[in-house]
């Protein structure tokens, strides 16, 4: 039997995980299959085709939002499955940065977004925009959380808190406190999930502040 499209996709994301973008070609991929790289040529014409094959891949297997949430309820938890998506195979934020979102299931969640964003008042002019900015920033959060992880133990990201830290810029009133004497949140807690629902939060209220303009 032949291989598919999705023989491809499905070796190409265990590449991914394993070596992560750099280590992804048709040569690696064909290794993987135990086929000849020209063959696959005649499934995927390319790096771009191929990216696409996987962003889509990926979004079909991504879990979906409760559809009877709140809009911004389901906007916020379809955030948070997409971020967990992008966690789940090495590299991916590079993928679907170098991909097109017009394949069929990114087509339909990119019009889910939309239908919630005109809930909460936004004007059909701006729809597209605010959903790019939500996608943009679960894909530059994402890619900044990998970075720290890769770069990082979790003690020196802690060191890295504390040092951005506001209460470490603050008179010392005690060892470990703020001005309030109460310990800092942001330097006690590396907390990834925390951090991406707070910074989504204050887009989507943004968003709702500026209404249909």
């Amino acid at each position: 039997m032949g291989i598919t499209n999705n023989d491809i996709v499905e070796a190409s994301i265990k590449i991914l995980s394993r070596d992560g973008i750099a280590g992804l070609s048709m040569r690696s991929i064909a290794k993987e299959l135990n086929i000849k790289a020209p063959s696959l040529y005649f499934h995927i014409k390319g790096k771009t085709e191929l990216y696409d094959g996987i962003a889509e891949y990926m979004c079909v297997k991504c879990a979906k939002p409760d559809v009877s949430l709140e809009a911004k309820d389901y906007l916020t938890e379809a955030a948070k499955l997409y971020r967990a998506m992008l966690l789940s195979v090495k590299d991916s934020v590079r993928i679907f940065e170098d991909s097109s979102p017009n394949t069929p299931c990114r087509v339909g969640i990119i019009r889910d977004w939309v239908a919630r964003i005109s809930k909460i008042g936004v004007s059909e002019k701006n729809l597209l925009i605010v959903a790019n900015l939500i996608n943009n920033y679960v894909l530059s959060f994402t890619a900044y959380e990998l970075r720290l992880k890769k770069r990082n133990t979790p003690k020196e990201i802690q060191a890295i808190h504390e040092m951005l830290s506001f209460s470490t810029m603050a008179p010392k009133c005690s060892k470990g406190t703020g001005a309030r004497g109460s310990k800092s949140k942001f330097i006690n807690k590396h907390d990834f999930d925390e951090q991406f629902t707070f910074g989504l939060r204050l887009i989507i209220a943004g968003i709702e502040s500026a209404g249909g303009n």
